[in-house]
């Protein structure tokens, strides 16, 4: 995602709910590869209920409404109210509200007219079940024999003002799916030897950006650029909408295979060890990062945050964007939605998890109005491997790439691969 478009709602979200610190933890703690637990607001919550939400608050002392609504019906003309009651704010701007028993999912919650964030109940129960079509294995293995045909072909420039003793900075292009071309920024050791490779994905329309050479001396990164983004970034700006008339045209089956085709470019180096070879992304990177395992096992161990791309008749229920600008213009197009929704199943990316057998560690923000958790669970839930866990920033909206706690807990983890 780009975050220009992003931080808006993130801010605004932050703007109307600011709530500050949580008056006690409410769920049990998990444990992660730095040994720190999951940061807990009292929005999260892990056990079997019922359920009590004790809170601080930004809202003035004395009576308030107080409702809780279900995520799913955030976009429908009524908002589906699961709960409400009045409460009182106490002095020092808490609250503590017995919800009682609720089903796994996010629910949005409103005190008064002016004060709402999400909270989380029993993630991993969330159910949003693979739609894949028959032929969904079948049209993927079609696409990759397409691609392998296309010989792999990387022209590496040298960018001397990005490199120096230690990294040398390339940027790479190469042919891929459809003859389209896409490649990336890469950084490879100067000293001989074999190397583990970090594949970053990038965000939705996001800019190229460059890394210290001397940042990671033990390790090749490669920041890929799919068609049409990062470094071949066309001034249209909007992709997610592109050939919504066919699985044949859409944007997407294009991408996806330039995913596939970084890992075939980064296999492809003398000091590469393709035995050590991981994926990370946030938004688009994420569910870049998801598909690549998935059509790649090449790739040994996957962090996605706040994945995009996941779970597509759920998300138009939950926020506005990108659904309801698909569906603006698939109208423009004249094309049946049942159709559109067939179509998109192909390029969904909870119908790819299932083939991911990698470990897989995900974050996600609670209060995410881009890629909301219930579509980064969506994904999370189908994963095919056990080894898995997820890392939730409570306060954080879509913004993952400045939490440095989920920067901490990914290369944590990764470790044990690199």
């Amino acid at each position: 995602m780009t975050k220009l478009r992003l931080m808006r709602p993130y801010v605004a979200l932050l703007l109307s709910a600011v709530l500050l610190l949580s008056l006690n933890a409410c769920t049990a703690k998990i444990e992660t590869p730095t040994g720190k637990s999951v940061p807990d607001l009292g929005w999260l919550f892990l056990d079997g209920g019922p359920y009590t939400l004790s809170t601080r608050v930004e809202a003035a002392p004395g009576p308030a409404s107080f409702q809780l609504v279900k995520d799913l019906s955030l976009m429908a003309p009524e908002a589906e109210v699961v709960f409400s009651c009045e409460t009182e704010v106490a002095p020092d701007s808490t609250i503590s509200v017995a919800l009682g028993a609720l089903e796994p999912g996010f629910y949005e919650v409103r005190l008064r007219d002016s004060v709402r964030w999400n909270i989380g109940v029993r993630p991993d129960a969330v159910v949003s079940g693979p739609d894949a079509q028959p032929d969904f294995d079948e049209f993927w293995e079609q696409n990759l024999a397409e691609l392998a045909k296309v010989p792999l072909e990387a022209v590496m420039n040298e960018l001397p003002e990005h490199s120096n003793e230690i990294r040398t900075c390339y940027e790479v292009r190469y042919p891929s799916f459809g003859g389209a071309i896409s490649g990336g920024i890469l950084y490879v050791p100067v000293a001989e030897g074999k190397y583990p490779v970090r594949l970053m994905y990038m965000g939705y329309g996001a800019d190229i950006y460059y890394s210290d050479p001397s940042s990671s001396p033990e390790c090749i990164e490669y920041l890929v650029s799919i068609r049409d983004q990062g470094i071949f970034k066309d001034a249209e700006g909007r992709w997610i909408d592109r050939g919504l008339d066919s699985r044949e045209n859409f944007y997407y089956r294009g991408a996806f295979c330039d995913a596939k085709r970084a890992v075939d470019f980064v296999a492809s180096l003398d000091k590469a060890d393709p035995e050590r070879i991981v994926a990370l992304g946030e938004s688009q990177g994420g569910a870049l990062t998801c598909v690549a395992a998935a059509l790649d096992p090449r790739i040994k161990a996957i962090a996605p945050a706040v994945p995009f791309l996941g779970d597509y008749p759920d998300y138009g229920k939950i926020v506005w964007w990108p659904m309801h600008e698909v569906y603006g213009q698939a109208d423009a197009e004249g094309l049946d939605r049942d159709e559109l929704m067939k179509m998109l199943t192909y390029f969904d990316v909870k119908n790819f998890a299932p083939r991911i057998h990698c470990p897989a560690y995900m974050s996600f923000g609670l209060q995410d109005p881009t890629c909301p958790p219930h579509t980064n669970f969506s994904i999370y839930n189908n994963l095919g491997t056990s080894d898995k866990r997820y890392f939730c920033v409570p306060t954080c909206g879509h913004a993952m790439w400045l939490e440095s706690s989920w920067s901490a807990e990914r290369d944590a983890f990764f470790a044990r691969f690199l």
